[in-house]
């Protein structure tokens, strides 16, 4: 399935949370991957990442990251370390053990979206895999405290 031409999605749902993840050496990522170009009001982005899944925009303040510069690191901390993690790290776990993807460099967490695969045509690129869309509580802690 070859995506359209600039066809992306707004995956726009409150309360929900989509993580990619990569088991991709970070510093053999090309910086372009990461770099946002900015709406005129400055309150949406695109880069290569987003391009790649489909994604029409992401708004920047809504994206958390996490992982190691280098070697891995066992999901349940890089993604225990994000904001509200103990509200959906139980059912991130599941899918991370389904998908095989429990050792990984890093981490892409995109707060109120829900992204789709389905819809989207895009499960993974060069660098990143879509893990899952979960819901979350932004009164929830996050299950690790950053070292």
């Amino acid at each position: 399935m070859h995506p359209k031409e600039n066809k992306g999605h707004d995956f726009t749902k409150k309360k929900k949370v989509s993580v990619w993840v990569s088991q991709y050496p970070y510093e053999d990522i090309p910086d372009e991957y990461f770099e946002e170009t900015f709406s005129k009001k400055n309150t949406r982005a695109t880069n290569a990442w987003s391009a790649g899944f489909n994604l029409n925009y992401f708004n920047p303040e809504n994206m958390e990251t996490n992982g190691t510069q280098t070697g891995t690191v066992d999901i349940k901390k890089a993604a225990g370390e994000c904001s509200f993690s103990s509200s959906y790290i139980d059912v991130l776990m599941s899918k991370a053990r389904k998908k095989k993807l429990e050792d990984i460099t890093w981490i892409i967490l995109l707060f109120e979206c829900e992204y789709s695969a389905k819809l989207s045509g895009v499960e993974k690129d060069k660098y990143t895999t879509f893990l899952g869309a979960f819901t979350y509580d932004d009164e929830a802690n996050n299950l690790y405290e950053i070292d």
